[in-house]
């Protein structure tokens, strides 16, 4: 049964704990691991200066980088992070992620060092929230059935009342602790994760086969539902935040739920094990238009109500087209696509 916990209660002791064999408690030791390709010079300033302020400092920083021509790569290495090439256009959400942190735990066995007991994935445009946002999210550890954990996201000020929304939508003010059972109510929205801050036991990530490479996209949900099939429990932990949100166009919109339809479809084990994600739309439409009507950031309301329609009929259109990926030829998937650097690996 799942249990909800209000923002800023803690469920668990404040230093996340761990035994260790004398029965004493030992801190957590974590990784953070970030995929990066110009971040922008000051924007990832910023970024490496909320991870200094963080007040639980992770063993270690671990950076994959795609052929940043920024500045940016400097400021990484000057810092002492651990960093990683790979080629922009053979860059894979969970593949290289994952290779990134097999190649920092050989680099670390090879050196003497243990492996952490948790991985930290964060994206580069994830600004941590406040000082206590890590700490915050490993507490989500201290309980032994919890396989996996994902902070809160707020929108940034300049963001526009639909991804204000999405935010507030998919990352409420309370907590929330999932399990497969959950399914029967939740559906689909049970196993949603997400790697632009989210979080792992090194172990079971590790004894999944660690993230998936191959995918357009959704190698988080992808985990989350395994590691819910496996028995794990995951951690909506809204006491960790970071600001994150997303800046995309009308066609934006299209080719990202395009690469979620190509996604679903290629994964029907998702589909068949958690429901159709279609039923969360009804309950999406009503939650904006109540938005729309309290929000101090939206326009008039009927040029609110024609953005919610074109936004969704955009979104819904990508998605379908997505699912009938198989029946279009490669030069229109490239178009469709967001992420084209996974029809071109397939050419």
């Amino acid at each position: 049964m799942s249990k909800v916990t209000l923002q800023g209660e803690n469920p668990s002791p404040k230093q996340s704990p761990t035994p260790n064999g004398n029965g004493q408690q030992k801190a957590v030791q974590f990784w953070v691991v970030v995929p990066t390709l110009n971040p922008g010079l000051k924007a990832w300033a910023d970024w490496i200066a909320a991870l200094k302020a963080q007040n639980s400092q992770p063993q270690k920083v671990v950076i994959v980088d795609s052929g940043s021509e920024d500045g940016s790569l400097a400021l990484t290495q000057s810092e002492g992070f651990s960093l990683f090439h790979v080629k922009a256009q053979n860059f894979d959400h969970g593949g290289t992620r994952q290779w990134a942190l097999a190649r920092a735990l050989q680099a670390a066995q090879t050196e003497g060092f243990s492996p952490p007991d948790v991985v930290v994935f964060i994206t580069q445009d994830a600004l941590l929230a406040h000082p206590s946002a890590l700490q915050n999210l490993l507490q989500a550890f201290d309980n032994p059935q919890i396989g996996a954990a994902y902070g809160r996201q707020l929108a940034k000020p300049q963001a526009a009342w639909l991804e204000c929304h999405a935010r507030a939508f998919n990352y409420p003010e309370v907590a929330q602790t999932l399990c497969l059972s959950d399914r029967l109510h939740l559906g689909f929205k049970t196993c949603f994760f997400s790697n632009a801050f989210g979080a792992y036991r090194l172990p079971l990530l590790l004894a999944q086969g660690g993230l998936p490479a191959g995918l357009p996209l959704g190698e988080d949900t992808f985990m989350a539902a395994k590691l819910l099939l496996s028995g794990q429990s995951l951690q909506y932990q809204a006491s960790a935040a970071v600001y994150h949100s997303h800046y995309y166009n009308r066609l934006e919109d299209f080719q990202r739920m395009f690469d979620t339809g190509v996604f679903h479809a290629q994964n029907n084990w998702l589909i068949q094990s958690f429901g159709k994600p279609e039923g969360e739309g009804i309950r999406l439409l009503k939650s904006q238009w109540a938005f729309l009507k309290a929000s101090a950031h939206s326009p008039s309301k009927l040029f609110g109500l024609l953005q919610m329609v074109l936004n969704n009929a955009v979104k819904f259109c990508g998605y379908k087209i997505g699912t009938c990926y198989r029946f279009l030829p490669l030069s229109l998937k490239l178009r469709f696509a967001m992420n084209k650097s996974f029809w071109h690996q397939r050419k």
